[in-house]
């Protein structure tokens, strides 16, 4: 694991990692959070060579127990070694650091101080699934234009395509050291843009908003503001609750936020199916829906994160939902989910398989005539015709910080 804790100055008086937030080095808490990562077994730490004293003290601090409390840090050694004048020599060194047991390397800018937990778990998992190098990345929301010498447009490129590229980067040890040993000229602003010069794909997993690179003023205002949040939102879990017609992406979208943060998925077609199978009641939409605030308010008394994966189509059922976040204490997320696109939705319902046993999902006359009630002044509404799954999520995270 090589934490680069270089990098350029946000000010003339110190390095970026020693820049303070919330009067606590930058890099204190990215070391906690990768700390927190249950996958890493060595750190280094990659510093300036003027102060290697102040970053050991940085690194102490973040390797300290907090709160009276056990961390994973006890058993994930720290080192801190030297940098060099470029980015390439400092991750070389960081790298000649490691022991032989180290078989796959995370790369990790210590500017990106208060990224999650999960992302670092992404790059691992795809590692270890097969890809010789991958980087965490968020689908690029605003018009990107390619100019010449002399700032003339020449090219728009299709935004769909492209991905904002963020730390941990994550490597077989091998295929960076490789990279590394016949890098060849030219500027490169990270590994991966080595590895690309070997030939070996490179794959991107989903990033996280909260992993903004401090590089100005203004950036660090911003994390600031995120830390802020986070805190004043700790230990307070988190019920997103989706709505919309039936075909939409609301099961898909609830999946993948679930993944992201290891939530309880409460799906009413699951529960309103379980009350048809078991021939007992007549009105399974009243008593599903029932069901699942019971259920969603049972998970959050523990603790858990919790997706509320329903049609949602009326103010009862929008206002229950809240009840449910009220009674216990936890963070209520509100999203609406839309298709403007009638073409793509109607594909949307027409294809979409039935994956719960012995439902059938409503077919696209019946998805026309539901009694859905717009949702007027919905706190986020998401055109899932204009956004893949990756990008309604991050705009979700957007909301939830």
């Amino acid at each position: 694991m090589v934490a680069a804790g270089q990098g350029t100055r946000l000010g003339a008086d110190r390095p970026k990692g020693l820049v303070p937030l919330h009067d606590t080095p930058l890099v204190t808490h990215a070391l906690r959070g990768v700390l927190s990562c249950p996958d890493v077994r060595e750190v280094v730490v990659v510093v300036p060579g003027d102060s290697v004293e102040e970053f050991r003290a940085a690194c102490d601090l973040a390797a300290a127990p907090r709160g009276g409390s056990t961390s994973h840090a006890a058993t994930a050694p720290v080192t801190i070694v030297r940098g060099g004048a470029e980015r390439t020599d400092s991750v070389a060194a960081g790298l000649a650091a490691l022991t032989d047991e180290v078989g796959i390397v995370l790369v990790h800018d210590a500017a990106r101080a208060l990224t999650p937990v999960d992302v670092f778990d992404r790059v691992v998992h795809a590692v270890r699934a097969g890809h010789a190098a991958v980087v965490p990345g968020l689908p690029v929301t605003d018009t990107i234009k390619t100019v010449d010498d002399e700032d003339r447009v020449v090219a728009t490129p299709d935004r769909a395509a492209l991905r904002a590229v963020q730390t941990p980067q994550g490597f077989l040890r091998e295929t960076l050291e490789r990279a590394h040993a016949e890098a060849g000229d030219g500027p490169v602003t990270d590994d991966a843009g080595l590895v690309e010069r070997l030939g070996p794909a490179v794959h991107v997993v989903p990033g996280d908003l909260r992993s903004l690179k401090v590089t100005t003023a203004a950036d660090l205002r911003t994390v600031e503001g995120l830390l802020g949040d986070r805190s004043a939102h700790a230990g307070r879990p988190v019920l997103l609750v989706l709505a919309g017609l039936p075909g939409v992406g609301k099961t898909t979208t609830a999946r993948a936020w679930a993944r992201r943060h290891r939530a309880v998925h409460v799906r009413i077609d699951t529960l309103e199916q379980a009350l048809v199978r078991a021939d007992a009641f007549s009105d399974v939409g009243v008593l599903g829906y029932a069901a699942g605030y019971e259920l969603a308010a049972d998970q959050l008394r523990l603790g858990l994160w919790v997706v509320a994966d329903s049609v949602n189509p009326v103010p009862e059922t929008r206002r229950a939902w809240a009840q449910v976040a009220e009674r216990t204490g936890a963070r209520l997320v509100e999203v609406e989910l839309t298709c403007h696109d009638p073409a793509e939705h109607q594909r949307r319902v027409e294809e979409r398989p039935a994956d719960i046993a012995g439902h059938e999902p409503p077919g696209w006359d019946a998805v026309r005539a539901h009694d859905y009630r717009a949702w007027t002044g919905a706190p986020l509404t998401i055109d899932t015709g204009q956004h893949g799954v990756e990008a309604v999520v991050a705009l979700i995270e957007e909301a939830l910080e």
